[in-house]
């Protein structure tokens, strides 16, 4: 067996099914469920009627790489919600099986074990599959604790400016997820350059969880992304990776479908 595995904390729901396990709620009172983001709406109409049409498709086995008319539509995407030009869609997009896998994949990838104590950088309160994936690569994870501030730029942020030297000359991999979990922060545009300008210096790669992106109350005003803020500062996307899923934002965590895009090096 893998001894990384003896690393692994207890995931999070097995645990939270075993302390509720013997107990009776009231049946008085109606419970909100915070253990899981889960979309509480329906799937859209027009993605099962899109599921039912295709389902003879269900009979081959898709390509690793995917179709390229779906890359070209996540290419799009991405253009038009972020305002960069389009992405190569053969060389710089990739679809994945939901973001919870490529996340955990990914640090399988860009980790090299064979490097003195490599580092992940996570935020803490974390998702679970960062800590889980630093691990089984080889890595130790290392917390950013993402804080209330009375400073509204600092509420809720991984500060970056403060971590070790030494850590980072360690750091091979950082999870940053934004808008945050369950904070809802969104990194700015001066938080962005400050994680990449450490990049450039320490080499390590960014894996911008994207997945809450398409969650917020302004039209007009949406999430700042990872690879729209590297565009605005005038940067490529060397070393930065982005992740982003169907689940939220269509309803659809059980289609596990989502995409990762960025530096066609690392893609």
């Amino acid at each position: 067996m893998n001894p990384h595995l003896q690393l692994l904390q207890p995931y999070p729901f097995q645990r939270l099914r075993d302390l509720f396990h013997g107990i009776t709620p009231n049946p008085a009172l109606a419970p909100i469920n915070l253990s899981i983001g889960e979309p509480k709406h329906a799937t859209p109409k027009l993605i099962q009627d899109a599921l039912i049409q295709n389902i003879a498709g269900l009979a081959n086995y898709p390509t690793t790489i995917g179709v390229l008319g779906l890359r070209e539509a996540i290419s799009n995407w991405i253009s038009r919600r972020y305002n960069v030009p389009a992405l190569n869609p053969e060389t710089a997009i990739l679809p994945v099986t939901g973001s919870r896998e490529a996340l955990f994949a990914f640090a399988q990838v860009v980790i090299d074990s064979s490097k003195p104590n490599p580092v992940v950088i996570s935020p803490n309160p974390f998702y679970q599959i960062y800590e889980g994936a630093a691990f089984l690569a080889g890595a130790t994870p290392y917390f950013l604790n993402t804080l209330p501030s009375k400073h509204a730029e600092q509420d809720h942020v991984m500060d970056f400016e403060n971590v070790p030297v030494e850590v980072l000359k360690r750091t091979q991999l950082a999870y940053v997820c934004s808008p945050g979990n369950p904070s809802g922060k969104v990194m700015t545009l001066s938080q962005w350059k400050t994680i990449f300008e450490l990049s450039d210096r320490y080499g390590f790669v960014i894996a911008a969880d994207e997945c809450y992106s398409e969650i917020y109350f302004e039209e007009s005003n949406p999430p700042l992304g990872a690879l729209q803020a590297a565009h605005l500062l005038g940067r490529d996307y060397t070393n930065l990776v982005v992740f982003s899923s169907l689940s939220k934002r269509s309803n659809v965590p059980g289609m596990r479908s989502g995409f990762v895009a960025g530096d066609e090096t690392i893609i």
